[in-house]
């Protein structure tokens, strides 16, 4: 397995382990996660005295209180995923073209690596949750 291989596995283990940690703990998603995530920071901004910080984390709890939408955060979700997904077809079509068109090795190489990058990219972003 090559060193961009082992690192994007590694990548995408550590995100499969921080998200499944985080829904066990608080089994709530979209803005009630975020809600929860904020106050969570909010406490220990407390705790530590960080004057500064719990200013502006209060300041993002009430944006979240007033503005935050499940539908709306889905939705950007969605679009984040669609796009990954345009960016993986667009570097499989590349590729192909690539190789037909019997490129130097070096740029094929070069191609694949950005190829699975963007796979990883992918598949970190359809495994979250909105």
């Amino acid at each position: 397995m090559n060193r961009l291989s082992k690192t994007t596995l590694t990548l995408l283990v550590a995100l499969a382990a921080s998200g499944a940690a985080s829904a066990a703990e608080t089994q709530l998603a979209g803005c009630a996660a975020k809600r929860e995530s904020i106050r969570s920071e909010l406490r220990q901004a407390k705790e530590q005295g960080l004057a500064d910080k719990v200013a502006g984390l209060t300041r993002a709890l009430d944006e979240v209180n007033a503005h935050c939408s499940d539908n709306a955060l889905i939705e950007r979700h969605n679009k984040k995923v669609l796009k990954a997904q345009a960016k993986v077809n667009q570097t499989e079509r590349a590729l192909r073209l690539a190789q037909e068109a019997n490129k130097q090795p070096k740029k094929i190489a070069k191609l694949e690596g950005k190829l699975e990058k963007a796979r990883a990219e992918l598949a970190a972003l359809q495994a979250q949750q909105p």
